[in-house]
């Protein structure tokens, strides 16, 4: 049977998240590494040039209008009443969709090739052809849409994110040590990014084989029924606008500063931007290995539980992003300056490193309500919060950026996702589903986030008795990280109903 019973639900959720640990921890190592040899060889304009390009590529890709997020919503009930039929019919319904979107993005981002350079204050590297390698990126980024794109969405709505991240896992790693290869024998930046396309490829192919083995019986045919049409286009209208949104918020950020201040501007904000990702990349796989088993619950329990879900996956996700905040406060300096050499010029100051901080526990803080705002599908409710945001946001960094460069950009994001994204939603979320007040849910990020300024403060003044020289202080400065802001939260918490419900939770995972 293709629906789930809570059981599979629970067993699917933790199989997610162990096989997205891996995925998102591989790609970090490999990431990390490959940004130090470009940095080393080659040089900080490089880094910059890849943080821009790829901004201006997320931005094309808005053509996807959040088709992959619509369809998955789409796809919870008929796989709930293991309906094939309909199923197949999506699928290929999103797969004519995807060749479009691919063609769409291909010429529209020939039609950018023209005016690539009003997007670099500066100069560029002598030895390189923007355009040509512009093409490249741009190649890497239709090639995914135009081969077996669908078949990670169909493996999303299954619960069966683990084949997606193993597939990943995979061609990344001989993707990304096939590129530091090249880098470090010829340093051939070409090479280097001609692999990128390379790797999508191979991805898609893996992921279209492990789709047809899990699912044979799953095939792109059929006619879409036109109550499912009209529903899906409803839906992609709203998830379009919340692309808008981030696209605004992770993307603009890039372009503005590579218009205003340069491309070294750029590679630095980008560098610190990799440890925030790397780190909400890791949140956000704990969370969405568990969305399509939401979405699964909420079609098939009742609200009450559903709100009690919500409270205790938010207590066990907010204990997890206040210690990693708390480590980020505490670490990103000393790292920094450990990796970049002590060259003051490739760090931020401590006021931008705290607002990288605030940025990453603001846009944390906001996940578990925006799994189930999308996993219930109230795109089309929220739709006027995505257009805010996205405005807000964009104007806020032209006109900050402008007069406080990289700390302006910092401080337009986190005003926004703030204002919009968490506590919009959050309204969003409780008028239209739980239907009752969002008092008690706010209360509890208001409780999460004193503890967490306390566990920081204390951490950092422990901390700053040591010294900030060297791997040994980083790797002492780690385990104080992990043992102080812990043993606070247990302390702080060992009382709450969602601490003891976790207890539960994790032993039922566990055995």
């Amino acid at each position: 049977m293709i629906g789930r019973t809570y059981k599979s639900r629970r067993k699917n959720s933790k199989r997610n998240i162990i096989t997205g640990l891996l995925k998102q921890i591989v790609a970090m190592v490999l990431t990390f590494l490959i940004r130090t040899v470009i940095l080393y060889s080659l040089g900080a304009e490089y880094q910059g040039l890849s943080g821009l390009f790829t901004s201006i590529l997320q931005v094309l890709n808005l053509t996807e209008l959040g088709f992959s997020a619509a369809v998955t919503f789409i796809l919870y009930k008929p796989i709930a009443e293991n309906n094939v039929n309909a199923i197949c019919a999506i699928m290929a319904f999103l797969k004519k969709v995807y060749k479009i979107i691919g063609s769409i993005i291909f010429f529209a981002g020939l039609a950018i090739l023209p005016f690539l350079t009003f997007f670099i204050k500066g100069d560029c590297p002598q030895e390189i052809n923007i355009h040509i390698l512009y093409l490249i990126y741009l190649a890497n980024a239709v090639v995914s849409y135009m081969l077996y794109a669908y078949k990670s969405t169909l493996l999303t709505a299954m619960q069966r994110i683990d084949l997606v991240s193993n597939a990943y896992t995979i061609t990344n790693l001989l993707g990304k040590l096939l590129q530091i290869f090249v880098l470090l024998l010829f340093k051939n930046y070409y090479v280097y990014v001609l692999i990128l396309p390379i790797t999508s490829i191979a991805n898609n192919i893996v992921v279209d084989v492990m789709s047809r083995k899990a699912y044979p019986e799953i095939k792109a045919k059929g006619n879409l029924e036109e109550d499912i049409k009209v529903s899906l286009i409803k839906q992609v209208k709203a998830v379009f606008i919340n692309r808008i949104g981030d696209i605004a918020r992770n993307s603009f950020d890039n372009i503005v500063l590579s218009s205003f201040v340069g491309l070294i501007a750029v590679a630095v904000y980008d560098n610190y931007y990799y440890i925030y990702s790397a780190v909400y990349g890791i949140m956000g796989i704990i969370v969405q290995s568990l969305r399509a088993s939401i979405g699964n619950s909420l079609v098939t329990e009742s609200i009450d539980k559903n709100y009690k879900d919500l409270l205790k996956f938010n207590f066990i996700f907010m204990w997890i992003v206040g210690w990693c905040t708390v480590c980020m406060f505490v670490l990103y300096q000393p790292f920094m300056k450990l990796w970049m050499n002590g060259n003051s010029d490739l760090m931020l100051p401590f006021k931008d490193m705290l607002l990288f901080c605030l940025y990453f526990y603001s846009i944390s803080m906001a996940y578990t309500k925006n799994v189930y705002l999308e996993a219930q599908g109230l795109f089309y409710e929220s739709r006027y919060l995505y257009i805010f945001e996205a405005l807000g946001n964009l104007i806020l960094n032209i006109v900050l950026c402008k007069f406080f460069g990289i700390t302006g950009i910092l401080i337009a994001t986190i005003i926004t996702i703030f204002m919009f994204n968490f506590c919009g939603g959050t309204v969003v979320l409780f008028k239209y589903y739980f239907k009752n007040s969002p008092r008690e849910f706010s209360l509890h990020h208001g409780l999460y986030f004193v503890i967490t300024v306390f566990a920081g403060l204390a951490s950092y003044y422990l901390c700053g008795i040591l010294p900030a020289n060297g791997v040994y202080d980083l790797i002492l400065r780690l385990i104080i990280c992990i043992l102080l802001p812990n043993a606070i939260y247990v302390l702080a918490y060992f009382k709450l109903p969602q601490f003891l419900a976790v207890k539960e939770t994790i032993r039922k995972m566990i055995y």
